[in-house]
């Protein structure tokens, strides 16, 4: 399973500051409400979102410090405070991206697999994973790290060597460039057109590579950072064909979920490098020209709802299964488990340590998982369907 927060705490609760403290903790609950709706409305899902926010007063003046992702929060915050408790107002409260970023507001990934953390350091836990040609937004600077948001919205960290720092300029000159896209599972490329030519870096399933040239069976291609190197070209399409063949069938996504059978466990991966259950998913229906949000209980928010049936017979290979708890009148649904239906009662999935598996709902077959049966929650249904509306991009 793969859900998790990141390093965004929205701190709503007011500190003894705003109120006297010799005053009950009920005086302060009215504008503690208001900047919790606030939250839900701007930051409803903290992964993708930033809404952290502490009002202080201290006598007459009121101190406004955290920060949010979208300036009409900001402005809503300020006009709250304002008529909740009047007088002057200091302003610590910023918008990012951070100003001192200056207009080099954007990252292209320049490794193979970028490694998001939760927090800007080497030891805190890996959010997710950004792939070679990926375009991120950078938030702010914190050391040799940047925050980033990728494109499908999820927030984390990034170190600075892992990408090629630029402008929006950099961004549409890069995404205008003719480009390749990695097919082959896991290949490098390479100084010189042979195999025996040192690497310059490897390359996974869904990296994207600057075009340059053809040389036989090899293409030269150039890295987001500059560097420069030769691709055998059966690893690699023209990413412009590659894009107009996706063809988002269950065959399609049966025979690709197939193909990485054996790939190990990794938390917060999202490649044949590695992955967890909703990377194993989102690798997946990548790989087939969809992209789903990151971790499972997003992705159990999308696509259409799908009744099961007595025996599973309603389902349709491609189909998403989630696992877990279901809600009862104690508590609330709790989604920690996603795999992909193929059909017959079987299923794959990446349960963790295991690696990505075939298992089966069926008592009588030698791959059941009788585990997984008792946790199913729900099915959900991408193919066919009208997924999840895109969310506007930022600027």
């Amino acid at each position: 399973m793969k859900i998790k927060t990141v390093h965004f705490v929205f701190l709503a609760a007011l500190l003894c500051g705003l109120f006297s403290c010799s005053q009950p903790p009920k005086s302060t609950s009215p504008l503690t409400a208001a900047i919790d709706s606030l939250k839900a409305h701007y930051a409803p899902d903290r992964r993708v979102a930033v809404f952290d926010v502490t009002c202080v007063q201290q006598g007459s003046i009121v101190i406004l410090r955290g920060e949010v992702d979208n300036p009409k929060a900001k402005e809503d915050v300020m006009n709250l405070v304002h008529k909740s408790l009047g007088g002057q107002t200091i302003d610590s409260l910023r918008v990012l991206p951070d100003s001192q970023l200056g207009d080099k507001r954007f990252g292209i990934v320049a490794v193979s697999v970028g490694n998001v953390r939760t927090n800007p350091r080497h030891s805190a836990e890996m959010g997710t994973q950004a792939m070679m040609g990926m375009v991120v937004r950078l938030l702010k600077k914190h050391g040799g790290w940047y925050n980033v948001q990728l494109p499908d919205n999820y927030l984390g960290w990034l170190e600075e060597s892992a990408m090629k720092i630029t402008t929006e300029v950099g961004v549409e000159s890069w995404k205008s460039a003719p480009k390749s896209i990695v097919t082959t599972h896991f290949t490098f490329v390479r100084e010189k057109p042979n195999a025996s030519s040192l690497p310059v870096s490897d390359a996974v399933a869904g990296v994207l590579l600057k075009q340059l040239s053809m040389a036989g069976p090899w293409v030269a291609v150039e890295l987001p950072d500059g560097r420069k190197g030769y691709i055998e070209r059966s690893s690699i399409d023209e990413y412009g064909h590659w894009k107009k063949t996706r063809k988002f069938t269950p065959e399609n996504v049966e025979t690709t979920a197939k193909s990485l059978i054996g790939i190990p466990y990794l938390w917060g991966g999202t490649s044949p490098k590695g992955m967890d259950c909703s990377g194993f998913t989102k690798t997946v229906f990548r790989l087939n020209g969809l992209e789903l949000a990151r971790d499972a209980d997003q992705q159990a928010a999308g696509g259409e709802a799908v009744e099961k049936g007595s025996d599973f017979e309603n389902l349709k290979k491609g189909d998403l299964l989630f696992f877990g708890r279901k809600a009862s009148a104690e508590k609330p649904e709790n989604i920690s488990h996603v795999g992909i239906y193929v059909g017959k009662e079987e299923f794959i999935h990446t349960p963790g340590g295991a690696g990505v598996r075939l298992n089966s709902f069926d008592p009588s077959a030698p791959n059941y998982n009788e585990a997984e049966k008792k946790r199913f929650v729900r099915a959900r249904r991408y193919i066919g369907t009208q997924p999840v509306p895109e969310v506007p991009k930022k600027k």
